[in-house]
């Protein structure tokens, strides 16, 4: 049997992801990453390539350890300014067939409900080829931008991550049984209410959580 091999692009949505000061030649077009059609193009490139997948990298806050501020970052657009990810994956999905989506996204500081329903969203909408990043996230300045002094020590991050963890399997697996949506025209009913069911969780970042 012959190996296979899969190829996944890396990129992110902001200038200068791994390469800072590349946008300045005159092929780059990263500047391009607030339009588009850019990746839509992108996503058409690869499917054409036979790519696997796309990755989309992200960080929430700006690296300011260096001088002792953003200064430096911003100055060299290294990782800023950085838009949403996930609001790129419907459009890239409508224009492939076959192309995978891993979204990186930091569970530190959203709440799981809105967070797993975007996620089952954009399930739907690709039918199956979007995948989470699960990451914690590792910048004071995403913490205080939130209005935290700082971020939590990192056996303090996992343990909330293995909380959140828990809610959203719960959500996606427990609330809505495969067979709840039966969409009968004839008797009126489009969900079966006995087939849905409520969500119940007290652990470190939630108590009594009560979902739909």
């Amino acid at each position: 049997m012959p190996r296979q091999i899969r190829l996944n692009a890396f990129e992110m949505n902001c200038v200068a992801h791994q390469s800072p000061g590349l946008w300045r030649h005159p092929r780059d077009r990263s500047r391009d990453y607030r339009r588009l059609e850019s990746w839509i193009e992108l996503a058409r490139t690869l499917e054409r390539g036979l790519f696997d997948g796309l990755f989309l990298a992200d960080v929430l806050g700006v690296y300011d350890v260096f001088g002792g501020s953003p200064e430096a970052a911003l100055r060299h657009a290294t990782q800023v300014p950085v838009n949403d990810p996930l609001l790129l994956v419907p459009a890239m999905a409508a224009a492939t067939r076959h192309l995978g989506f891993g979204v990186t996204v930091t569970l530190s500081y959203e709440p799981p409900f809105p967070f797993a329903r975007r996620m089952s969203t954009l399930d739907h909408l690709t039918e199956g080829r979007i995948g989470w990043n699960v990451v914690t996230g590792y910048l004071d300045s995403a913490a205080k931008g939130m209005g935290a002094s700082g971020q939590r020590t990192h056996d303090d991050r996992y343990a909330v991550a293995n909380d959140y963890m828990q809610v959203v399997y719960k959500l996606w697996e427990g609330s809505w049984a495969d067979d709840a949506v039966i969409a009968d025209k004839e008797r009126g009913i489009f969900t079966r209410p006995d087939r849905v069911r409520k969500v119940r969780h007290d652990g470190r970042i939630t108590s009594s959580t009560r979902c739909t």
